[in-house]
C-alpha cells in the first residue's frame, strides 16, 4: 500500500478487496480508496458522477472507492499498528442539539491481514461503534453527522506487518476482538486528534 495526498485529495494505492458506505459504495476489488476535500457548498446535481469525474482528474481511472468531506487535509489523522492504518477526517461543525448539520468524519481503515465476508462488515459496525464512543467522550450528543461514510479494506498480497497475523485471515471484527479493540483504538484516537486540531 502506497498514499499521498495530491490536491486536497488522499490517495491510497494498492490492490484491495474492500466495502464502502460512500456515495460509490458497495463491495469491490479497487486499486485506488481516496477522500477528497470539496466545498461546504458542495451540492452537485449527482454526487455520484461528481465523485467518478474527480476520480478521473485524479488520475485515477481504474476500479476506486471515494468519499467526499469539507475537512481540509492538513487536518488528516493517520494511524498505523501492526494491524491496520487508518486514515480519518473528521469534522462536527454546525451543529444542532441533535445532530451535526454539517461536517463529515470519514474513516478509511486499511488491514494488513486478510479479512473474512464477516469481519469485512463487522468493521464497519465496530468503527461506527468507536465513532459514537469518541463523540460521546468529547461532549458531544450526537453519535455521527448526516454525512459520514466509512471504507473496510484488506490488501490482497501484503507482506507487511508480523507474519503471523498477514498470513491468515482475521474471521471477526466485532469489538471485543483483538481486531475490534485496534480499530476501536484507532477511530477513537484518530476523531479525537482531528477535532481538536480544528477547535471542534
Amino acid at each position: 500500500m502506497q498514499y499521498h495526498i495530491k490536491d486536497q485529495t488522499l490517495i491510497i494505492k494498492g490492490d484491495f478487496e474492500a466495502v464502502s458506505t460512500g456515495l460509490n459504495g458497495g463491495r469491490a476489488r479497487v486499486e485506488y480508496i481516496f477522500n477528497k476535500q470539496v466545498p461546504r457548498t458542495f451540492n452537485p446535481p449527482s454526487p455520484e458522477e461528481f465523485i467518478r469525474e474527480e476520480a478521473r482528474k485524479d488520475g485515477i481511472e481504474t476500479a476506486s472507492l471515494g468519499l467526499l468531506t469539507a475537512v481540509n487535509m492538513e487536518y488528516l489523522q493517520v494511524i498505523e499498528d501492526d494491524y491496520m492504518t487508518a486514515f480519518i477526517t473528521a469534522g462536527v461543525s454546525n451543529c444542532s442539539e441533535f445532530r451535526a448539520k454539517a461536517g463529515t468524519i470519514n474513516i478509511i481503515l486499511v488491514s494488513k491481514a486478510r479479512l473474512s465476508e464477516t469481519a469485512l462488515f463487522g468493521a464497519i459496525i465496530t468503527a461506527t461503534e468507536a465513532k459514537g464512543l469518541a463523540l460521546l467522550e468529547k461532549g458531544y450528543n450526537f453519535l455521527g453527522t448526516n454525512t459520514d461514510a466509512v471504507i473496510v479494506a484488506y490488501e490482497t498480497c501484503s507482506d507487511s506487518g508480523p507474519k503471523s497475523k498477514t498470513n491468515q485471515e482475521i474471521p471477526y471484527a466485532g469489538s471485543s476482538t483483538e481486531f475490534g479493540k485496534k480499530i476501536t483504538e484507532a477511530v477513537i484516537k484518530g476523531i479525537k486528534a482531528g477535532l481538536e486540531l480544528r477547535g471542534e
